[in-house]
């Protein structure tokens, strides 16, 4: 019975380790796309548009001041300016 459960305990060590590997492959390649999507030019061109439509449908959910100051606090974030 020892027997059968060290080399259980090893297939499960196996498998978790197989898993992990795969999952890593699996998001260093979706990095790679990502990087290779935003580095297009119709990623660049229209991303202020993207931005400007998540703006004014904040600002109908919510309030033009709330959506104006939201804006500000992530222009201020990504500039490295701190409040």
């Amino acid at each position: 019975m020892p027997d059968e459960t060290t080399t259980a305990e090893a297939e499960l060590a196996e498998l978790r380790e197989a898993v992990l590997t795969d999952w890593i492959v699996v998001t260093s390649r979706a990095g790679i796309t990502l990087r290779a999507m935003q580095a297009t030019v119709s990623w660049r061109v229209t991303r202020p548009l993207r931005l400007f439509r998540m703006f004014s449908n904040h600002a109908k959910e919510t309030s033009l001041a709330d959506a104006s100051q939201l804006a500000a606090v992530r222009v201020a974030s990504r500039l490295g300016l701190h409040r």
